[in-house]
């Protein structure tokens, strides 16, 4: 199997966003609720409209992953106006998948969906990108915002910091952390 890697570069993402969204508003949507959540694949593949509205028919401000229920994500303002634009214009009722195939609305396969994030990637020269650089994307830009390692590592569910390191292309000397008290009055 070959190594895919986070996107860490914020131009690329950008990228990605535009030519998925010439493509299809799902497809653009796919890809960002992704790296914006840090989804499992089965998760996002199978998630369904009412699991990202609350009771007023709104989306969420928080998504909170399987197990890790202590730890929420903030949906940022503008994909959560999106998703909403999306499901009322799509007219996905609430029992729906939200990312659903436009022919059979039925979910999304895994190769359905790696085609979608792939061809996007190929189409911008980029490589290394399949649907793990979905979850890699988010626990990196998670990383580089300063949140701590031990945090990414509970929510994507690894063992180690250590793997979560790797998970995400840090080496050890790239992640020296340097604590200075002065606890003197």
């Amino acid at each position: 199997m070959n190594q895919v890697d986070p996107i860490r570069d914020l131009k690329a993402i950008q990228d990605m966003y535009e030519v998925l969204r010439e493509k299809s508003e799902r497809d653009y949507l796919l890809f960002k609720f992704a790296i914006h959540t840090g989804v499992k694949l089965a998760e996002l593949l199978n998630l369904h409209v009412d699991e990202v509205l609350d009771a007023e028919g709104h989306v969420k401000t928080y998504w909170v992953e399987g197990l890790a229920t202590h730890i929420h994500i903030i949906l940022p303002e503008q994909l959560r106006d999106e998703l909403e634009h999306y499901i009322h214009q799509t007219r996905l009722d609430s029992q729906a998948l939200l990312f659903q195939s436009n022919r059979t609305h039925k979910g999304l396969s895994r190769q359905q969906a790696y085609r979608i994030i792939h061809a996007a990637a190929d189409k911008l020269g980029m490589r290394h990108i399949g649907l793990t650089t979905l979850r890699k994307t988010f626990a990196y830009h998670a990383y580089q915002s300063g949140i701590s390692i031990s945090i990414i590592q509970k929510y994507l569910g690894h063992q180690t910091t250590y793997e979560t390191m790797k998970f995400i292309g840090i080496s050890k000397q790239a992640s020296t952390t340097t604590i200075a008290l002065n606890l003197q009055p």
